[in-house]
């Protein structure tokens, strides 16, 4: 909720609005990381979706997208997070938004979510910036929703909103923790040319599994934080690469998983996990010489497996959604 007198203020601001468009870029980013399932997300660099937000004096949100995507505002993430942000603070204008996707459909890397955050952001620069980031939690929360079936999911919403690591409640995802990386991490990308839909994603999980493998995972992602706040990264890749639960099951959609993920251990590799839903692949690696490496040898095994792929050699972000 924002406070009433957060919203006061946003009314004072909207009175002096720019005129002019304005673009924000929505980043990319990586979820789940091993065992951090619904709770784990990274915002990265290099890839991302921009949005461009244009004052209309007709009332509500109008959108238009370079790829087949709903433009119905209640359908669209970017625009159902617009929407949000003129309700929040009582906007007596609409927003045109012009969405232009830098990240592939269904790959895995948070492309709903990157939309909506810049929607978001984009909708707020237009009308002069009356709320913060953490203001527009909400907002593109609900965006990120529309791609989901309704279901609220911050481990790739809230990294492309406010940047860097984020760990957050699958049962209330506003309900969030920033986490800290003491020193640069490096990260090979590989983007298999294959779609996935999330939604389609969630019918192969298993709705109960054994305490055991739950127990064990918890305790993965336990030491993996800690892991990941002491900069020890080696170790990480070691609790990252023990999920039990969730990507057993998704690996068995993704045909090049077992020898991209081979590949990239054997060229040096820290730990190579599938990104939320897939068939996105990453890697976890002790430098940006080797990261490079590890990639060429990941897209050389998914070309051995018969599937074509595009890669990138990436770093977290640490800012976020930004005004292009």
């Amino acid at each position: 909720m924002i406070a009433a007198d957060r919203v006061s203020e946003a009314r004072q601001a909207s009175v002096a609005v720019p005129v002019h468009a304005v673009t924000a870029w929505g980043p990319a980013s990586l979820s789940n990381l091993g065992p951090g399932f619904d709770s784990l997300g990274l915002c990265i660099g290099e890839l991302g979706d921009r949005v461009t937000a244009i004052p209309t004096s007709i009332a509500g949100v109008t959108v238009e997208c370079d790829m087949p995507l709903p433009c119905d505002s209640h359908l669209n993430t970017a625009g159902h997070a617009a929407q949000c942000v003129l309700e929040a603070v009582d906007a007596d204008r609409g927003i045109h938004l012009s969405i232009e996707k830098g990240i592939p459909v269904g790959s895995g890397i948070g492309g709903s979510a990157a939309s909506a955050a810049a929607g978001a952001w984009a909708t707020n620069a237009v009308l002069g910036f009356p709320l913060s980031k953490e203001d527009l939690v909400e907002a593109v929360l609900a965006g990120e929703s529309v791609a989901s079936g309704g279901a609220r999911h911050g481990d790739n919403a809230l990294p492309a909103l406010l940047g860097g690591m984020v760990m957050t409640s699958p049962t209330d995802p506003a309900d969030y923790r920033l986490v800290q990386l003491p020193r640069p991490l490096y990260l090979a990308l590989l983007l298999p040319q294959l779609t996935i839909k999330t939604s389609e994603a969630r019918t192969m999980l298993p709705e109960h599994v054994p305490l055991r493998a739950a127990v064990e995972n918890a305790s993965d992602l336990a030491f993996m934080l800690h892991a990941l706040s002491a900069g020890d990264y080696e170790s990480v890749g070691k609790y990252m690469m023990r999920d039990r639960l969730v990507e057993p099951v998704r690996s068995k959609r993704l045909c090049c998983y077992d020898a991209v993920r081979t590949s990239a251990v054997a060229t040096g590799a820290w730990a190579c996990v599938i990104s939320g839903s897939g068939p996105a692949m990453v890697s976890l690696c002790k430098d940006f010489i080797a990261a490079q490496r590890v990639l060429t040898a990941m897209s050389s095994a998914a070309t051995l497996a018969g599937v074509q792929s595009s890669g990138v050699v990436t770093e977290p972000d640490s800012y976020g959604v930004r005004v292009a």
